[in-house]
């Protein structure tokens, strides 16, 4: 004998009992508000996992008056011939030019680059406007990045100052552990964001199981009665929710692209450093895919199969509790 609940069509109605539109909203809404936040933590990682790696090697250097001839120091009585053609070549040097000098004895494959005015009129742009024919006197910037695994000489500020009094050496050092405490801060939010808006899907999930149970009681009592297993009661329900769940996941995460997209083009100049290139050009949308990390690629591609499978958890979990309950 085939049962009426064995078909496709169950009696259960679930169309109505649980409809389309509320259940399937929520959890896109939900799901939108989750690729959100799985894209901010990711971009706040990676920006943070760029510059943290490389600010212990980064160092930046401030020469005043750049243009001015560098000071000679005076040969005594004991110098040689060779010691007064240096002093001499050091005559036609300007400060900065002393400096570069200097520079030249740190470890090998150092790189030290000299901003160019149009270089540092970018830089000031956002805080004195078009710097480039500004009157103010402006210091030569200097940026030196060391190989990977060395550490800058202790004395360097002091040497450099000896011979050319004035300059400041900024170590970017420190920045490194501010970052990554930042990152950490970053990340910790983001899960927590991330577990609350699974929370509240579950609670959606589970009062609009419950309302659909309370609306079908009658219906399943009968069904009940006539053989029909908590197995089949509670899948029929959690096939339906976890449908909802998954469509409105795939539409919430549809609709953050566009976010996303807008996110990343806006980060993309911070990820550019001034050793590698002179000129900030944004990406075009067609290398977005080489753009975007892939693990926040594999967690857009999970992010409604995870809502698939909260509302179909949920749901199951609570369809078997009411059905023990029942008398």
């Amino acid at each position: 004998m085939v049962l009426p609940f064995s078909g496709r069509k169950d009696g259960l109605s679930l169309s109505e009992a649980l409809p389309d539109r509320s259940l399937f909203i929520l959890v896109a809404m939900m799901s939108f508000l989750a690729a959100l936040t799985l894209t901010g933590a990711t971009g706040a990682r990676a920006l943070s996992a760029r510059w943290a790696g490389g600010a212990a090697q980064l160092l930046t250097i401030q020469v005043s008056a750049p243009d001015q001839p560098a000071p000679s120091t005076a040969p005594n009585s004991a110098s040689t011939s060779t010691a007064k053609q240096k002093s001499d070549t050091a005559a036609h040097q300007t400060r900065a030019d002393a400096v570069l000098a200097l520079l030249a004895s740190l470890p090998d494959g150092t790189q030290t680059h000299k901003l160019s005015k149009e270089e540092l009129a970018h830089l000031l742009t956002p805080w004195l406007g078009d710097a480039s024919n500004s009157a103010l006197p402006l210091p030569a910037v200097i940026e030196v990045r060391l190989p990977q695994g060395t550490e800058p000489p202790a004395d360097l500020e002091q040497t450099l100052n000896a011979q050319v009094p004035g300059t400041v050496v900024e170590h970017n050092a420190e920045w490194s552990t501010r970052l990554r405490a930042l990152a950490d801060s970053l990340l910790a939010c983001a899960a927590l964001a991330l577990v609350t808006v699974g929370g509240i899907a579950a609670m959606i999930t589970g009062l609009a199981t419950r309302t659909g149970l309370s609306t079908r009681r009658d219906i399943i009592e009968i069904l009940h009665g006539l053989g029909a297993t908590d197995n089949y009661i509670a899948g029929r329900f959690a096939g339906r929710t976890g449908g909802l769940a998954l469509g409105g996941g795939i539409l919430g995460t549809l609709l953050a692209i566009a976010p996303l997209v807008l996110l990343f083009r806006m980060a993309a100049p911070f990820g550019v450093s001034s050793l590698q290139s002179t000129a900030i050009t944004m990406p075009d949308w067609r290398t977005l895919p080489d753009i975007l990390p892939k693990d926040l690629l594999i967690g857009l591609v999970a992010l409604p199969v995870v809502a698939a499978f909260i509302g179909w958890a949920t749901t199951q979990i609570m369809v078997r509790i009411w059905l023990r309950r029942m008398p």
